[in-house]
């Protein structure tokens, strides 16, 4: 049995969710899962917050919004509180999931997590394929 452990970061959506698309047709079990990175809610080096009250709260809806979504389809969005490159890696191994897919992102920020997921789930055997789905046609 095939599973493939779906990170959705910025693209909270299921519609024409690339990730998302190719791991339902590659595999018999799609696990879909968001992350509250910390790091995502400290100070800038400006001292602004780099969430604040109400993007923090556009997103926590925005992360309900997509449960809802895939409930309403038979699944489960699981969610944590922590670093990816350290979460998914454990949730990959506790659900044996044979790929993580996501979509690719392009700050240095976010690229420098990648990087890190991509070496801890290196460590496991477990392949990452990241999407571009940014573009539009």
């Amino acid at each position: 049995m095939r599973r493939i452990l779906v990170w959705f970061r910025s693209d909270l959506r299921i519609h024409d969710h690339e990730a998302l698309a190719t791991a339902v047709r590659k595999a018999d079990e799609v696990i879909p899962f968001y992350c509250f990175d910390p790091r995502q809610f400290t100070m800038t080096s400006y001292g602004f917050p780099k969430t604040g009250a109400f993007r923090a709260q556009f997103l926590v809806e925005s992360v309900e919004n997509l449960a809802v979504q895939i409930r309403q389809r038979g699944g489960k969005l699981l969610v944590a509180v922590g670093h990816p490159e350290e979460v998914i890696p454990r949730l990959a191994t506790e659900h044996r999931a044979d790929a993580v897919y996501a979509h690719k992102e392009v700050t240095d920020e976010e690229t420098r997590v990648e990087d890190a997921l991509e070496t801890q789930l290196w460590k496991q055997r477990i392949p990452v394929d990241f999407f571009w789905g940014h573009t539009l046609y």
